[in-house]
């Protein structure tokens, strides 16, 4: 009797059931799986056909507990009907059940083990019910109510709701896809390749770096083409105009790819063409431009690029290397043997909280090419200064300062001067294409300055007895002796009080000060070759500069020299101050520090120091050596040990 009610009870179950899964358009779906669950009870391959496994399947996402299944009422029924050996026989599928991750096996196993619970009607009786209860709420929340979820988590409709999943649903919920890496977005384009991790490497002397430069043969011939129409217009016109290379930069083994940047040929006395006359390579300096577009029209003509793509175009103007929009590469044109005189002297101005640029060694090709080795140069400008100052400071007029002839209507007047700080110094907006060069020429705010900060600084420091208080309104005065003392060390013929020359001046934007920024330092540290002007042998408070002649830089004349301004002494003996800190520092009480910078050179280029061919300019060998020459007038240098010696001695001997 009991058998009966139990067979009554499933079949009003699967009426029920099939009700309302036609009513959702599943009815299909349900025969399909209610035909393999009689099969399962009677064959133990109806159920293994059906198993897709997952490679990467964790062990949790096969539950070893009971599933409720929307069958289960006619599973219970039937086992109710079997023999112990039967049950016996469905408790050995129902262990393979568990193995798999389909439903009708998971059913198997709750079959099996309320089988062996109960023999009862009445525990069967209630199965059925609880049954019946969740296949009709599984039966409105799947279309495929074989794949539904276990009892626990009845509750969460969000889970039973998806196929196939147990405890880890993104696994087993799609099997046909699992052993298939799952599709991933395009990567951004980046804008800063390598960012600041790549600027804190590029410019070490511990790291072993090159700079690999690919042409095609039609580029280098517009490069070429843009020096000569310059230089035969006369007047120190030189191109401006950027050539396509493909470049590729390599810091210790790791290589960064930067596909059309921007090259042009670097150089004011220096500057030389790609090939000279009878096309022998010149060994030329480049400066490299990682943000130039190439679509001036009044620069490219009709081989201005067209951006079919804005966004694309944006990018570009965006892109940085090592969060540098540009690079400057240098060749060893003073043939310092040493290779790191200039790489040493920015270690002294840091040593004195001076603002210098980085400047570092690496290894040059072109177009495979060997170039040998040379020094690359982070730019000045407003990324450099975003660097080092704080952000109420930027926004300030920055401006490079240089010999010139012009005035400042642009006007040549053949009257050469260096950046005497007088009021007769020109200042503008620099054009290389048209020979134009101020003693002052801006690199910031070229839209809106009025230029009043350097008229007003100007005026100060040229008034006759200025005070202190109106001179420390326009110069941070302890920056100004720090940066003094250290020039001063560096011994450089060419800076800005021994030929009025190679520095940046800025105004900050927070107080309206002046400070100075060093810039081309290859003449510093003993380099005589080709400006033999020894600064070793100069006094620190002397009214000349080395290249002869009286010191007319009123500034420095009235506060570091002999003969200082009585109301700006302090001035100089802050500056005394601070070269006595530098002479005790190890970069300048022994060779030891500039050794191991030399021997860590050495090391890592002697093996490239040597170029593929004998360029057409190059007048001397390129090496390794610490040997110099102090008597070897302008075709030689001395050695770092005797410029240090010579340099401390005359620090010693000196009274301001």
């Amino acid at each position: 009797m009991k058998n009966r009610l139990a067979l009554l009870l499933a079949a009003l179950t699967v009426m029920s059931a099939l009700t309302a899964c036609t009513s959702n358009g599943t009815e299909s779906s349900l025969f399909s799986f209610s035909t393999d669950s009689l099969q399962a009870s009677v064959s133990e391959n109806a159920s293994a056909e059906s198993v897709t496994e997952s490679p990467s399947e964790d062990p949790e996402t096969t539950s070893h507990e009971p599933s409720a299944d929307p069958s289960q009422a006619q599973q219970s029924s039937k086992a109710e009907q079997s023999s112990k050996a039967e049950q016996s026989s469905k408790a050995q599928q129902s262990s393979q059940a568990q193995q798999s991750s389909q439903a009708q096996q998971s059913s198997q196993a709750q079959q099996s083990s309320q089988a062996q619970q109960s023999s009862q009607a009445q525990q069967s009786s209630q199965a059925q019910q609880s049954s019946q209860a969740q296949q009709s709420s599984q039966a409105q929340q799947s279309s495929q109510p074989q794949q539904s979820s276990q009892p626990q988590q009845s509750s969460q409709p969000q889970q039973s709701s998806q196929p196939q999943q147990s405890s880890q649903p993104q696994q087993s919920s799609q099997p046909q896809q699992s052993s298939q890496p799952e599709p991933q977005p395009e990567p951004a384009v980046e804008t800063d390749i390598g960012g600041m991790a790549l600027y804190n490497e590029l410019f070490k002397i511990e790291n072993k770096v090159s700079v690999s430069i690919k042409m095609d043969s039609s580029e280098i011939d517009k490069l070429q083409a843009d020096y000569m129409k310059y230089s035969a217009a006369g007047g120190d016109k030189k191109s401006e105009i950027y050539r396509k290379a493909d470049i590729t930069v390599t810091v210790n083994g790791r290589s960064y790819e930067i596909d059309e940047v921007g090259i042009r040929l670097k150089g004011n006395q220096s500057l030389e063409p790609f090939y000279s006359q009878d096309g022998t390579p010149n060994i030329c300096s480049f400066k490299l431009s990682f943000d130039e577009t190439f679509d001036d029209k009044d620069e490219y003509g009709s081989s201005a690029k067209t951006w079919t793509d804005k966004a694309a175009r944006e990018k570009r103007k965006k892109r940085k290397l090592a969060t540098l929009n540009e690079l400057d590469i240098k060749w060893n044109i003073c043939y310092d043997m040493t290779n790191i005189r200039e790489v040493y002297a920015t270690k002294l101005f840091e040593a004195a909280d001076v603002l210098v640029q980085k400047i570092g060694l690496s290894q040059l090709s072109v177009n495979g090419n060997n170039y040998g080795l040379v020094k690359i140069y982070e730019p000045i400008d407003k990324t450099f200064l975003e660097k080092r100052l704080p952000s109420s400071a930027i926004g300030g007029d920055l401006y490079k300062c240089m010999w010139s002839d012009c005035n400042n209507s642009g006007t040549h007047t053949g009257r050469w001067t260096g950046t005497t700080y007088k009021t007769d110094n020109s200042y503008g907006i620099q054009d290389n294409s048209r020979g134009i060069r101020f003693n002052f020429n801006l690199k910031t705010n070229k839209k809106t300055s009025k230029h009043d900060s350097l008229k007003n600084f100007l005026s100060v420091i040229n008034k006759r007895g200025v005070t202190r208080e109106e001179l420390e309104k326009v110069l941070d005065v302890d920056y100004y002796a720090s940066f003094m003392a250290a020039s001063y060390f560096a011994g450089d013929p060419d800076d800005i009080r021994n030929n009025f020359n190679n520095h940046y001046l800025y105004f900050r934007k927070d107080n309206g000060k002046a400070i100075f920024i060093v810039y081309d330092n290859d003449r510093t540290l003993g380099i005589t070759y080709g400006l033999n002007r020894n600064c070793a042998e100069r006094n620190p408070y002397s009214n000349y500069a080395a290249t002869g002649g009286d010191q007319t830089n009123p500034l420095i004349r009235s506060t570091v020299c002999h003969d200082a301004s009585q109301s700006l002494i302090y001035i100089r003996e802050k500056y005394a101050s601070m070269l006595k800190k530098l002479s005790e520092t190890p970069m300048l009480t022994s060779d030891a520090d500039f050794n191991k910078m030399y021997s860590t050179a050495k090391a890592n280029y002697e093996s490239i120091i040597t170029p593929y061919t004998r360029f057409a300019n190059q007048e001397e060998s390129f090496g390794f050596s610490l040997d110099g020459n102090k008597n070897g007038g302008d075709r030689a240098n001395m050695s770092f040990e005797q410029f240090r010696s010579q340099i401390m001695e005359t620090y010693r001997t000196s009274e301001p």
